[in-house]
């Protein structure tokens, strides 16, 4: 049925209800298997699949030969005690199945993707994957070669140097999240490094299990064969976490790093905040899309929109394990960065002087609703949440809250916030092109 729309007008925006989000059903079916690992099961889905994650406390925090623990958990499918690099990606392939590595500053994961019927086929290699990796030499030093090349061009790129070095200003050079890996990292590390980054870090007293999809009986019954049953790895060893204290090398707010043949400047603004468990952080998330944090915010209809100086601005709130920080970040010709840096901190004042109006406002609270309802739709994305709740000591309140937070907060309580935590001399400053 043909129906002619006027385009003259916007959609109407509706409210969501809050009570049909079914927060309680978020939370998983935890156990323990007999050897103390906790496994969390969030059995949802249609489809016969399965997604298993294997989380450690093994982030680049945890290092103390810098490069160790981002080699460490991308060579772990580079050959094992039983198999070869080859045969691993030939079973992965044959069977269907996919596995993701991934590492941030305070945690390590290995991730598996597969068929209920290929699981048994399968967790075998994951097996030995986790458990004894050996980091053949060869492999080693081909995963160098295109670790030195692939940051030999990350260094020629604005937006690369700025977002690592942003952090190293805002942390300290000498910080856990502060620290980066320069060319003379990569070529000293070793096979012992790494070896001993996985002894001390890859360990069933270290270990926590997700598992998500159409989970059936004999899913748990192989988890708890293959590595429940009884203790391993070497689970004598005492992780130590390096000092955590924000520690800063000098006061300076203000860095601009000098490349003469770039076409673009990099903008970093920002500054160290809080982490997820802070009573602020749900309403300075708030703050944050208001200013940056989606396609209609002001900073992306001011500079982009309006003056046409970049294709894209945005801020964040990054929370870590025991901090966080805040940032703004874009790109613009280099004879428009101190404009686009003027307009920035314009935007950043309005917020302390001026109340957001309910219709922004409201605008926004609709917008972060929805973001969540889509965060939770499904059983992996289900599994998201569940691996953030643990990293982070969360229960299902935290999200209560969150919900609770968006329909309440108010204009008086953005105005606030941003006075508290958004006032200039507490932001640093980091541009990266030409002068």
């Amino acid at each position: 049925m043909n129906q002619n729309i006027n385009r003259s007008f916007s959609p109407e925006i509706l409210t969501i209800n809050p009570d049909s989000f079914g927060i309680d059903s978020l939370v998983p079916l935890k156990n323990n298997f007999l050897n103390g690992i906790p496994y969390y099961q969030i059995n949802k889905g249609t489809q016969d699949v399965l997604k298993i994650e294997f989380l450690f406390k093994a982030g680049t925090s945890y290092q103390e030969i810098p490069f160790s623990a981002f080699s460490t958990i991308q060579l772990l499918t580079e050959g094992t005690a039983n198999y070869s690099a080859e045969k691993i990606a030939d079973s992965f392939d044959y069977f269907g199945a996919y596995i993701e590595k991934e590492i941030d500053r305070d945690f390590a994961s290995v991730t598996i993707y597969c068929l209920n019927k290929y699981l048994e086929n399968i967790i075998p290699f994951v097996e030995e994957i986790i458990k004894c990796p050996v980091f053949p030499e060869h492999e080693i030093s081909i995963f160098k070669e295109k670790q030195k090349t692939q940051l030999t061009i990350n260094n020629q790129k604005v937006n690369f140097v700025a977002r690592t070095k942003f952090t190293e200003l805002i942390f300290g050079s000498k910080h856990p999240y502060g620290q980066k890996a320069e060319i003379e990292d990569i070529e000293k590390i070793e096979n012992k490094h790494l070896a001993d980054f996985h002894k001390k870090h890859f360990h069933s007293n270290n270990c926590n299990i997700l598992i998500s999809g159409r989970i059936k009986e004999d899913t748990v019954i192989l988890l708890e064969k293959y590595f429940g049953n009884t203790k391993w790895g070497n689970v004598s060893e005492n992780i130590i976490l390096k000092d955590l204290s924000t520690t800063i090398d000098n006061q300076q707010h203000k860095l601009f790093i000098q490349k003469n043949d770039a076409v673009q400047t990099a903008i970093r603004i920002g500054r160290v905040m809080f982490t997820i468990n802070d009573p602020d952080f749900h309403k300075f998330e708030v703050l944050n899309t208001i200013l940056g944090g989606y396609f209609g915010s002001r900073l992306m209809k001011n500079i982009r929109e309006d003056k046409g100086f970049t294709y894209g601005i945005g801020s964040g709130l990054l929370p870590l394990k025991h901090s966080g920080y805040f940032f703004i970040t874009t790109e613009v010709g280099q004879e428009y960065t101190k404009q686009t840096i003027d307009e920035i901190y314009k935007e950043l004042k309005k917020l302390r002087e001026e109340l957001v109006t309910d219709e922004e406002l409201s605008l926004v609270k609709t917008y972060k609703m929805g973001e969540f309802m889509r965060s939770i739709d499904g059983p992996f994305a289900i599994a998201d949440i569940v691996k953030t709740m643990i990293q982070f000591d969360l229960t299902i309140d935290n999200y209560k809250n969150y919900i609770k937070t968006l329909q309440i907060i108010n204009s008086e309580d953005i105005q606030i916030i941003a006075n508290k935590y958004l006032q200039d001399n507490k932001l640093y400053e980091l541009c990266v092109g030409k002068e």
